[in-house]
């Protein structure tokens, strides 16, 4: 004799009944063992699927049985998922429409500092630029540098020295 013989109405009754007869302990069982509202629903939602999907098997002596069963199965599978997933669980923290605005301003105000940057070293006076450009910029050592414009290196040092000077003062002022 299964749970639903004396129910002669339609299949959607038939679950409403379920649903109403065990909503409230399978929330309890859920909820007690996962926090997050939404997963503990989403897991309710897995339950009465399951019940559902077994609904003949279901008689008056083990309905409750395999509801508390079944909700320790379903709790099981999704700490299961979670495990492997570890990747998309961290992912679904992160709210990217408050963080992209912001990323996106930061990036605006770097691109702003870089051309009041570059205005900036073209404001040294030339060989003082050349040089600074070909260290700072290019990455050239400055014993290449010194050999390239046929100077010392401590010549190449003081000029490079001037130029951060001046690029520290120029953007404190700007």
């Amino acid at each position: 004799m299964t749970f639903y013989t004396n129910h002669t109405s339609t299949p959607d009754h038939m679950f409403q009944s379920l649903y109403e007869t065990y909503n409230n302990r399978v929330f309890g069982i859920v909820i007690g063992r996962i926090k997050d509202r939404d997963d503990a629903l989403d897991v309710m939602q897995n339950i009465f699927f399951h019940l559902w999907t077994t609904r003949d098997s279901l008689t008056k002596e083990n309905t409750e049985r395999i509801v508390i069963k079944t909700c320790i199965q379903e709790i099981s599978n999704f700490y299961s998922k979670q495990k492997k997933q570890p990747f998309l669980r961290d992912a679904a923290e992160v709210q990217l429409s408050d963080e992209s605005l912001e990323l996106l301003e930061e990036k605006l105000q770097k691109e702003e500092r870089l051309k009041s940057m570059e205005f900036s070293i073209e404001l040294l006076p030339t060989p003082r630029k050349q040089i600074f450009k070909m260290n700072k910029l290019e990455g050239i050592s400055q014993e290449k540098v010194a050999h390239h414009f046929n100077l010392s290196r401590k010549a190449v040092e003081k000029q490079i020295s001037k130029a951060m000077v001046f690029l520290k003062k120029h953007h404190k002022t700007s």
